[in-house]
């Protein structure tokens, strides 16, 4: 019990706990932002990355056609994009976007013990091309070693549009691209040309039961067109 001597002078007003300080706005608010800075980064970098994929959703044109280029080699963009806009004319607005574009995908791969491509790269694009390849994307194959394309993945059709025997890689129809009317007609620049020269053109071999993902019908209709006037080798 506390002694009479602490006790005989207190009043009540001095039993009554202090009343806590109240804050001021600028206290306020340094006070929550300590407590939610964290909440507020995680929240901010979210936004960022919804409005930058929505910008690119919003600014992007999707392909009408996708065509799939693989090699060893070292792919320049300006070929790609001289390939794309020169195709143009035998293509459809598919989609109904007002655009029409035939996107060529390029798959640079380790293809036999002469291609001087980096580990890195190669990875890269085998798990592009794998990944395109299990979602039935592309029908058509610009390929410059289609033996070799032929061997590791045995995608490429015989002429009938069936898939070819693992042992009989050489059973896959080729086109050269310098033998397509069509081709050998498109305006490219002599760079472009050099590129393609040595380049094929073959069909996407597909299970039974099994077609492209979008736009068969009209795939089959532009890769007759660009093959027309050529024999398989």
């Amino acid at each position: 019990m506390a002694s009479a001597r602490y006790t005989l002078n207190i009043k009540p007003e001095d039993l009554k706990p202090d009343e806590p300080r109240q804050l001021t706005k600028k206290e306020k608010l340094a006070n929550w932002w300590y407590y939610h800075r964290l909440h507020v980064a995680v929240a901010a970098a979210a936004l960022a990355v919804a409005v930058w994929i929505a910008v690119d959703l919003l600014g992007r044109t999707f392909p009408d056609y996708q065509l799939a280029l693989v090699t060893d080699q070292y792919v320049p963009e300006t070929v790609v994009e001289e390939l794309q806009t020169a195709l143009v004319p035998f293509c459809q607005d598919l989609n109904g976007d007002g655009q029409v574009l035939a996107e060529i995908a390029a798959y640079q791969l380790e293809l036999d013990e002469s291609s001087q491509v980096d580990a890195y790269t190669h990875m890269a694009g085998f798990t592009r091309l794998t990944a395109d390849l299990a979602t039935d994307t592309a029908l058509i194959f610009l390929v410059d070693k289609p033996m070799e394309l032929q061997a590791s993945f045995n995608v490429l059709a015989a002429a009938d549009g069936s898939a070819t025997a693992e042992d009989r890689p050489g059973d896959a129809a080729l086109y050269a691209f310098s033998d397509c009317p069509a081709l050998a007609g498109l305006a490219l620049s002599e760079e472009a040309r050099d590129f393609f020269d040595d380049f094929y053109l073959a069909r996407r071999s597909f299970a039974p039961g099994e077609e492209l993902a979008e736009y068969p019908a009209e795939n089959e209709a532009l890769f007759a067109a660009l093959t027309q006037g050529a024999a398989a080798g």
